[in-house]
């Protein structure tokens, strides 16, 4: 072998082994993204969990001010209501009766 091609040879390793690093960096670059991102969907999961239950008791607070709003006060809103489960209950006894 000449001293050229054992230059060439050296090189090749040289820069063989350095591209084995670079390779070896991304591989850890991509493990922690992926990682990031599992993460972050999970908080986005969530969030979105947390939307949903807002959005619920949101509906339900509008609809007792409604209900509120109809009967003019709460102690009206609420006995109509008992009147309506009262109604509902005695239905679903005789439905099952």
């Amino acid at each position: 072998m000449t001293e050229e091609q054992r230059n060439l040879l050296d090189e090749f390793e040289r820069k063989l082994r350095a591209l084995l690093v670079i390779c070896e960096n991304q591989r850890k670059k991509i493990a922690e993204l992926t990682s990031q991102l599992q993460e972050e969907e999970t908080r986005t999961q969530q969030a979105l969990e947390e939307i949903r239950s807002l959005d619920v008791k949101y509906r339900d607070l509008l609809t007792a001010h409604a209900t509120v709003a109809l009967y003019g006060d709460v102690k009206s809103a609420r006995k109509q209501l008992l009147n309506m489960v009262r109604e509902i209950d005695a239905c679903i006894a005789l439905l099952n009766g």
